[in-house]
């Protein structure tokens, strides 16, 4: 080195500087400048990113955890309301989150030209569960998000039933359609914006209440709809676009003559103890759409409505759906 720096002496300015540039490149390794892959590394964590980029997995590293969000739509939820999981980042496949031992599909929003998805779902939070603060998960990854369950104070009905109706029994095949029409998923996603109440009839039993029927209250039992006190045969209407999932006009005798909707993406609404069954499964529908008529068929003590909306298998307020569709 000190006989490269005596020679430099001899050299005048241009041949000076083109000597230096020879000299580093010889002695110096060549750094290239960081991709966008690695945007974002703090100083001194390069060894994690160049380890990471060789397959190597880092413990607390990750390439996707600076590129990827889960967050729920609110922290706070009462029994019976549904809350929405966002999930933005890169691809997953069959993406599903955790809650309460169940777990909710998440759809993908439309492609974009973005390397980022978007994907969302609905968490329908059960009537009965004890308040608290529980845990989301994304399956599959460390994303989380606390979601607290609040107290909605449902009130007790008293009612009376002849003995002939004092039960809860199902034809056979009954349950099991209904169950099945209760846990349909669909990937598309037929609605946009509030749901509309499908009777212009009076509520006479609101959602989530607990019952007192013949002086005895039932036991593990909710109010899993709304009930609408209409005039035998006035009309009921599709609550919101969608397709006929269950259409049945007799047979049922716990739940009567009844149609489900199918919503999309785990949305599914129930009209039971129909007079009238107008439409067909696998049917189109709109939203206003008159799908049957108010009866009192199946297990029911006068001519009523009973309208529900099931998120994911459990039932959901409609109050929530009629102001704010998700």
């Amino acid at each position: 080195m000190v006989r490269f720096v005596t020679s430099l002496r001899l050299l005048d300015g241009r041949q000076l500087k083109a000597a230096l540039l020879i000299a580093l490149a010889s002695s110096w390794q060549f750094v290239a400048p960081l991709t966008s892959e690695a945007k974002g590394i703090k100083s001194g964590s390069a060894p994690q990113y160049f380890a990471q980029n060789e397959g190597v997995a880092q413990e607390g590293e990750s390439s996707s955890t600076s590129q990827a969000t889960f967050k729920l739509s609110s922290s706070k939820v009462k029994q019976g309301e549904v809350v929405e999981a966002i999930y933005q980042g890169p691809a997953l496949t069959l993406p599903v989150v955790e809650f309460n031992s169940q777990k909710y599909p998440l759809f993908a929003e439309a492609d974009t030209a973005s390397e980022t998805r978007s994907y969302r779902g609905l968490i329908s939070v059960p009537v009965v569960l004890k308040t608290g603060t529980k845990q989301v998960k994304l399956s599959g990854t460390e994303f989380s998000a606390p979601l607290t369950v609040v107290d909605a104070k449902y009130p007790v009905q008293r009612m009376t039933l002849p003995p002939s109706k004092n039960n809860f029994n199902t034809a056979p095949g009954e349950e099991e359609a209904v169950d099945r029409a209760k846990k349909t998923a669909s990937e598309k996603r037929y609605w946009s914006g509030n749901f509309t109440a499908p009777s212009s009839a009076r509520v006479s039993a609101g959602f989530g209440l607990r019952r007192i029927v013949n002086g005895k209250l039932l036991d593990d039992y909710f109010h899993s709809g709304l009930d609408y006190a209409g005039w035998l045969g006035s009309p009921v209407k599709a609550c919101a676009p969608g397709k006929i999932v269950l259409a049945v006009s007799k047979g049922f005798k716990l739940h009567g003559n009844t149609v489900a909707i199918d919503h999309g993406q785990g949305v599914v609404s129930f009209y039971i103890h129909l007079n009238k069954v107008l439409v067909k499964e696998g049917q189109l529908v709109k939203a206003g759409e008159q799908i049957g008529a108010i009866g009192q068929t199946g297990r029911a003590n006068g001519p009523h409505l009973h309208f529900s909306i099931y998120v994911n298998g459990n039932a959901s307020s409609p109050w929530q759906w009629f102001t704010r569709a998700f």
